[in-house]
């Protein structure tokens, strides 16, 4: 569901940064009287410390319960040719 919502928004479009190319600001309805130059100046100063997005988190718990169920299947897979092999 959409509303009219009327808020001030800021583009800053000269991030530096590799991974973005526009950052949106969505003023607070506190700060909306505030002069636009500090309002922009805020801005660039955010969009100045935002780096590269942060690294995919690697849980270890996951990451062993994977390697185990490859192993598994490894060796029922192993297993299985060599059924395949006596029967034959």
């Amino acid at each position: 569901m959409m509303k009219g919502v009327s808020k001030q928004i800021l583009e800053v479009t000269n991030t530096e940064n590799e991974y973005f190319d526009k950052i949106i600001f969505f003023v607070k309805e506190e700060h909306k009287s505030t002069d636009r130059k500090k309002l922009q100046k805020e801005a660039e100063a955010v969009a100045a410390v935002t780096q590269k997005p942060p690294k995919l988190r690697i849980n270890r718990k996951k990451v062993i319960k994977t390697v185990i169920s490859c192993a598994a299947f490894t060796i029922i897979g192993f297993c299985i040719s060599m059924l395949i092999r006596m029967v034959i």
